[in-house]
């Protein structure tokens, strides 16, 4: 295996192989490098990564020992149907720190992600979820876990939590994670800050804060306890008014010494104007320990960009609503995969977007290269 890629195949030799020893006839880090590279152009399934293999075998020999050929399809779709996703999950989380910068003023954005995994003979597919977390300033990946329900992800936070490097940064959630043992985590383990939903899941810090951010807010009196920001943003026929408001003022918050770091609560009211239709509101709320509007409002515009932009790039350029299969372990590794390859091509300077990025790494091998090797994943 050429130098390019052994960073990367140390971390996935970690991976036990579940295969009989006694009948194994290619190595099973070749078949994952095989994966990546095919996904990363293009290749959404199993077969079509054996297809792409084929056509590019000369290729792959450059860098690749291949020792017995190209593996085949019903190879390929085994070792992905038998790999343990959990040993998966850890080997893209350390791949991902191989590259890893400096998080300090970053925002990382936690969410979870709907995936179709098998296809019952009914027709019907089954559903698993992924919590993820994400630089919001580039959409790369950082690591991501697994879980049955949506409800699991109280317990999958604090498991992805712990693998992650980010220390200085901002982390960002849904208000699932509006935990005290998730925001103690952010604050005392990983040194980081944090800008969480508030919902009525904690329906009495819920309540109290929706009480005292509307009193404070109709009292001109009261206008020192509160700051506010206020963006504009318009394009494609839309008009959208964001107003802020951060109260750091939280002396009335009895319990606000169970909650690590808590120094404000922020509000923002959202106005949309589409077209001629009629404007919509939306009023949300959350927990912060930042002491400053401007990084507040920032972390809260980043993480909607993650749930709007990067969740339908993934569902556009690798079909992913689409790509049920007929193993749930399967659809699991998959997802772990694709989420490496998008880091790929995230990296890659040029101006195309991903799925034309894709294409053209099917279609031009010193395009590929280019791709696979300015990364830092392979540097």
């Amino acid at each position: 295996m050429r130098w390019e890629f052994k960073r990367m195949a140390k971390i996935l030799k970690k991976i036990k192989d579940p295969r009989q020893p006694w009948k194994v006839w290619h190595n099973l880090v070749e078949i994952l490098m095989i994966c990546i590279i095919g996904i990363t152009a293009g290749a959404d399934s199993s077969y079509k990564i054996y297809l792409f293999a084929i056509n590019r075998e000369e290729w792959l020999k450059k860098y690749l020992t291949l020792e017995h050929g190209i593996p085949g399809r019903l190879t390929i779709e085994r070792v992905l149907a038998v790999i343990d996703p959990k040993a998966m999950e850890k080997a893209f989380i350390s791949i991902m720190r191989l590259a890893q910068k400096s998080s300090k003023g970053a925002v990382v954005a936690i969410d979870g992600k709907a995936f179709f995994s098998n296809r019952n003979e009914d027709g019907s597919v089954n559903i698993f979820y992924m919590v993820g977390a994400w630089c919001t300033a580039n959409g790369v990946a950082l690591g991501q876990v697994q879980v049955k329900e949506k409800s699991n992800e109280i317990t999958a936070i604090p498991e992805l939590l712990k693998y992650l490097g980010i220390k200085g940064a901002t982390v960002t959630i849904d208000a699932i994670g509006c935990q005290k043992k998730i925001v103690e985590q952010i604050i005392k383990e990983k040194k980081a800050n944090y800008v969480i939903a508030l919902k009525e899941n904690q329906s009495t810090m819920y309540n109290e804060f929706l009480a005292y951010g509307q009193d404070c807010i109709a009292d001109p009196m009261l206008s020192s306890k509160y700051s506010t920001l206020t963006t504009l943003e318009k394009g494609h026929g839309r008009i959208e008014k964001r107003k802020y408001y951060l109260f750091t003022d939280i002396a009335w918050f009895a319990d606000r010494d169970n909650w690590a770091g808590l120094t404000g609560f922020a509000m923002v009211r959202s106005t949309r104007q589409v077209g001629k239709k009629e404007p919509s509101s939306e009023t949300r709320f959350y927990i912060t320990s930042l002491s400053n509007i401007e990084s507040v409002a920032e972390a809260i515009r980043n993480h909607w960009g993650i749930e709007n932009s990067l969740h339908w790039v993934l569902d556009t350029a690798y079909n992913e609503d689409d790509a049920a299969t007929k193993k749930s372990t399967t659809a699991a590794n998959l997802a772990h995969l694709r989420r490496l390859t998008t880091n790929l091509l995230r990296s890659d300077t040029s101006s195309l977007s991903i799925p034309n990025k894709r294409y053209q790494c099917a279609l031009n091998t010193a395009y590929l290269e280019q791709v696979l090797f300015s990364s830092p994943l392979f540097s």
